[in-house]
This record gives structure tokens, C-alpha cells and sequence, in this order.
């Protein structure tokens, strides 16, 4: 396990790992995962989310076998040639095959968020379910997804749950009154952390207005 947990290290060299050993992960390093994301920001202090930790092999495969089929019906065109060893490619096929390993995975993590019209949203247009508050939800998210880093366990973000949300959320017994924000396949990986190839960030930070890079 890397033992350079300096915050910053943390951040360039979390890798989404998508291929996960089966080895069982402790109970007691996903509870301290979970306390750490519930010390992320959120509005007001509300904590408006819960986790549902997946460990058994009906909840997993009744994923896995959805977004393994959704993952084909949007993206089986651009997959590509055998032949083709370039990081694009190797992440693309790393991205389909996850749904036939998910049964496999030892931990499968749903962060669910309370929902909560956004306030930009006028009363008129609140037809149906509010979405969940993505706001206050997604830095615990980030917190779950640095802590597996620091713990040295492999993660990934998916939110393809999106295409099939409604038959998970009754799997789950998830109440109406919230969503599924994120599912996070969680293990040891069989890959290495590393350096991630990202665009410098002068190249995307603009100052005081959009195009000005001074």
C-alpha cells in the first residue's frame, strides 16, 4: 500500500479502479470511510444522505445485470477494436466489463441523498419527485472516494443507476423521499494507484471573466 497519505498526493493519484479483487474488505475500514464522508460540508449541517452497504450477491447482481445492459445499449458503437492498447481504449473496456464483475465486488456502495427542489425551480414546475440534493451529497461522495485512496482500496463513481433508478430504489426499499446520487463499487485493486493524466489547470481557469487567462 502507498504510504504517502499527504492530501495532495491523495488527489493525483486516484485512479477510478474498476478491477477489483474479491478479497473480503474489512467492516471496520468502511465504517471509518463512512464516518469520514459524513464530516463533509453539507447545507446547514442536515447531512441529507444515507448509505446503503451492498456486501451480498443479490443486490449485486441485480446491478450488475442492469448496468451491464444499459452500459452495451449506449456504448457498445463506440467500443473499440481489440487491437487497440491506447489509455481511451483501455478505459472504455474497463467501463463495460464492470457490470459483469460487479457480482464479484466486495463492497457495493449506494449514496442516496434526501431530495429538495432547488430553490431556482419556481413552485409551478414541481411536478413529481424532487431530485436529490446533489449539492450537499457529492462532497461526502468525494470524501468516500479519497478515504478508499488513503485506505489503499480502489473505487469508482458510476451514475448509470440513472437509466434504471426507479426498479433499484423498490430493490432497496429506498423511501420516497430520496434518490441515489452515486454507486461506488468498492475493493482492492488489482491495478496501481498512479499519476493521473489530467489538462494542466491554467489551461481551464479563467479570472474575473470566461476566456480571460491573464
Amino acid at each position: 500500500m502507498d504510504e504517502n497519505l499527504d492530501v495532495f498526493h491523495i488527489m493525483k493519484t486516484m485512479r477510478p479502479m474498476r478491477r477489483l479483487k474479491p478479497d473480503p474488505v474489512p467492516q471496520d475500514i468502511i465504517e471509518e470511510i463512512l464516518d469520514a464522508a459524513s464530516h463533509a460540508p453539507n447545507s446547514l449541517n442536515t447531512q441529507p444522505y444515507r448509505f446503503i452497504v451492498a456486501r451480498g450477491s443479490t443486490t449485486k447482481t441485480f446491478f450488475g445485470e442492469r448496468y451491464d445492459a444499459e452500459m452495451l445499449r449506449r456504448f457498445a458503437a463506440i467500443v473499440p477494436p481489440a487491437d487497440d492498447n491506447s489509455r481511451f481504449a483501455r478505459n472504455v473496456r474497463a467501463a463495460m466489463a464492470l457490470g459483469k464483475h460487479i457480482p464479484d465486488v466486495p463492497v457495493l456502495l449506494f449514496v442516496c441523498g434526501e431530495r429538495d427542489w432547488p430553490g431556482a425551480v419556481p413552485a409551478n414546475q414541481r411536478i413529481g419527485l424532487a431530485p436529490p440534493s446533489y449539492g450537499s451529497v457529492f462532497p461526502c461522495v468525494q470524501n468516500i472516494l479519497l478515504g478508499c485512496r488513503a485506505k489503499g482500496l480502489g473505487a469508482s463513481l458510476t451514475t448509470m443507476h440513472q437509466m434504471f433508478e426507479a426498479e433499484l430504489i423498490t430493490h432497496l426499499k429506498i423511501p420516497e423521499t430520496y434518490g441515489i446520487v452515486a454507486v461506488i463499487p468498492i475493493g482492492y485493486p488489482q491495478g496501481n494507484f498512479g499519476p493521473v493524466t489530467r489538462r494542466p489547470a491554467a489551461e481551464v481557469t479563467y479570472f474575473e471573466q470566461w476566456g480571460e487567462n491573464v
